[in-house]
């Protein structure tokens, strides 16, 4: 609940526009903010766009935003980030797209230099993954990329919104127009799945 009220008090000066909370949001969130950015960038993506660049990006939307956002609880605030994620990966996606540049050459085997592992390295908060795979996905993050990089889209943001942004089933329900035991199904093939990917991986 203090996490909660932190996060709100914080949310609060920064839309009245003390930069200091909304440094102090950056750092508070900046782990997770960041996993978001890589999961939804996909493989093709991150090899053209740098994901702390994105990060930066979505949190000068955030600021653009804040006077007309008034977020419940933490995870409300984090599934807002989430769409300001995903509206900025679409515009830097068209972007490239309409640059129409050959990044082939320059993109092959390129690593996302302004990615730091430790902050990739702490496994999500609302953590539902297994304990034999705890230890191994702190030992390497790019593994679980890659396997949820092979999840559906649909697969991929509920894992998402549950692991990451922290909502609860109900709240997922409401977001994808189905029942709380429906998200929960969801969810759980979507772990299956999941795990099942990083069993053969």
């Amino acid at each position: 609940m203090d996490d909660i009220k932190t996060t709100l008090n914080l949310v609060a000066r920064a839309k009245a526009g003390e930069d200091q909370a909304l440094n102090l949001l950056l750092e508070r969130y900046l782990n997770r903010i960041l996993r978001i950015v890589r999961m939804k960038l996909g493989p093709k993506l991150r090899t053209k766009m740098e994901s702390m660049d994105v990060v930066q990006e979505v949190m000068v939307r955030a600021v653009k935003g804040f006077e007309n956002f008034d977020p419940k609880n933490e995870a409300a605030f984090l599934h807002w980030i989430s769409k300001l994620v995903q509206n900025e990966i679409r515009d830097l996606a068209d972007y490239h797209g309409a640059a129409k540049r050959d990044f082939k050459q320059e993109t092959d085997n390129k690593k996302d230099s302004s990615i730091d592992s430790s902050l990739l390295s702490n496994i999500p908060a609302n953590s539902e993954w297994k304990p034999s795979f705890q230890i191994r996905l702190k030992e390497d993050v790019l593994e679980l990329e890659a396997a949820m990089d092979q999840l559906v889209e649909k697969q991929r943001e509920v894992v998402i919104m549950r692991q990451y942004e922290g909502m609860s089933f109900k709240e997922i329900g409401q977001e994808l127009g189905c029942s709380e035991d429906a998200a929960r199904m969801q969810f759980a093939r979507a772990m299956d799945k999941l795990t099942d990917l990083l069993i053969h991986e």
